[in-house]
């Protein structure tokens, strides 16, 4: 059972909140260690606050949120279930102002840990700056040909999420990466949110604005479609970007992604032992402990618990124990990890950009695959010991739509990081695929 610190620090805020405002005012308120091919080893409307599946990676800080926004209509995850498909077993600115050159490619450095040839470096002050709406967005590219794959991490990360994926891709492709509005080292916007609208609309201009031009020499007159790859909300936003912006769109990469079904029977009741307690239960009740005290308070004090909270969690020894509840390869939680989550988080903008997120309504999933039409490729990259996203939900979206591959993965929430010698064969086999 995933018991967050965040999910515990924000109940019981909350309980002492609601029990103050309402006697003062009566208002109610296997385990593959190693990598392997490319690798070189060595209901409601109410509250839309429900836990789990939000977080990208890092989201162990802003594990302020150990709920999920894009989970909002609370249909809760159910239990992991078998599959057919292969298993692989071996407006603020931010904190620090991101570069306003072009750092094609990104710094890399030698693998500490030594399983693995390189990484991207962490540069404390970000990559490159591209100004979108108003708001500087951090950027960074590498690679000079082959296919375009644009990766999209999730709640919380940012594009150092990816850094073993980068340089290892960019030897067959034209990566690209972006931190979206309100992460990384992107600016903590004060907009709103609801409906992740604004993220599509950002990928998609990303896409038109600096994706296309830097292709313009491709034969395709810079028309290039571009590949989506994303994790947990980065998978939901990679969709539902394909959805709204099909002619920019080759095909979709959903790495554990996030996202709700409107019907929650389609994932089934599941059972103790077959998930996490907590699982059972939220599917039972559709209504997470957290929504059932937040609908309690008012808003006023949902951001107060929220901001106590996010600062509560706002320490490495926490974020390291919140990864490593959904890490397989612990030894990749690291200290450049932590700071890469911890770093964005300290712009004062950073908590008040988690409570919109996190409060939040996004379009269901079956939605989102029903505008695509069976047409668009997908693949299902899926860590089969993910807690949060549990297999179970890939099986929905494969049910939902026939034209989805799958590969299961031995890792957990976040593959590309957690065990990346597993992720990086399979998907650029895949995305050189989709030339042919």
């Amino acid at each position: 059972m995933i018991k967050c610190a965040f999910l515990h620090s924000v109940s019981s805020l909350a309980t002492s909140a609601t029990a103050a405002v309402t006697s003062g005012s009566r208002s109610s308120i296997s385990r593959s260690r190693s990598g392997s091919g490319c690798f070189r080893s060595a209901a409601p409307p109410q509250s839309s606050l429900n836990r789990r599946d939000l977080l990208g990676a890092a989201s162990a800080l802003t594990a302020a949120t150990t709920v999920n926004p894009v989970l909002s209509a609370g249909a809760a995850a159910g239990p992991s279930s078998s599959s057919s498909a292969p298993i692989v077993t071996a407006a603020s600115t931010s904190s620090a102002a991101p570069s306003t050159s072009i750092t094609s490619p990104p710094p890399t450095e030698a693998d500490p840990h030594g399983r693995y040839s390189e990484r991207l470096k962490l540069l404390p002050k970000g990559w490159n700056t591209w100004k979108w709406r108003n708001h500087n967005i951090n950027w960074l590219t590498a690679g000079e040909k082959g296919p375009v794959v644009v990766f999209i991490h999730g709640f919380g990360a940012s594009v150092y999420h990816w850094r073993y994926l980068v340089p290892e891709l960019s030897k067959t492709c034209r990566v690209y990466a972006l931190d979206v509005l309100g992460f990384g080292w992107s600016d903590k916007a004060i907009v709103d949110y609801d409906g992740y609208e604004i993220w599509s609309d950002q990928i998609a201009d990303f896409i038109k604005e600096i994706v296309q031009p830097g292709c313009s020499n491709d034969g395709n007159g810079g028309a290039e479609k571009a590949i989506l790859v994303g994790n947990s909300l980065g998978g939901y936003n990679s969709l539902s970007t394909a959805a709204a912006h099909p002619e920019l769109v080759k095909g979709v990469v959903l790495l554990n992604a996030a996202g709700r079904f409107e019907d929650p029977a389609e994932v089934g009741e599941g059972d103790e032992d077959a998930a996490p307690a907590a699982d059972a239960a939220a599917a039972a009740s559709q209504v997470s402990l957290l929504q059932r005290v937040t609908t309690q308070v008012s808003t006023a004090m949902k951001r107060a618990v929220v901001s106590a909270s996010f600062i509560f969690t706002k320490q490495p020894a926490r974020v390291k124990q919140v990864l490593g509840q959904v890490y397989v390869d612990k030894t990749n939680i690291d200290d450049d990890l932590v700071d890469s989550i911890l770093i964005p988080a300290q712009d004062p903008a950073a908590s008040e950009v988690f409570y919109r997120v996190i409060t939040a309504r996004g379009t269901p999933v079956n939605r989102l695959l029903d505008r695509l039409e069976n047409k668009m490729p997908l693949l299902l990259l899926w860590g089969s010991e993910d807690p949060w996203c549990v297999p179970a939900r890939a099986t929905q979206i494969e049910n939902h739509y026939p034209k989805a591959e799958r590969i299961n993965i031995l890792s957990g929430h976040c593959p590309h990081d957690d065990t990346p010698g597993l992720v990086a064969g399979p998907l650029e086999k895949w995305v050189q695929g989709l030339e042919t």
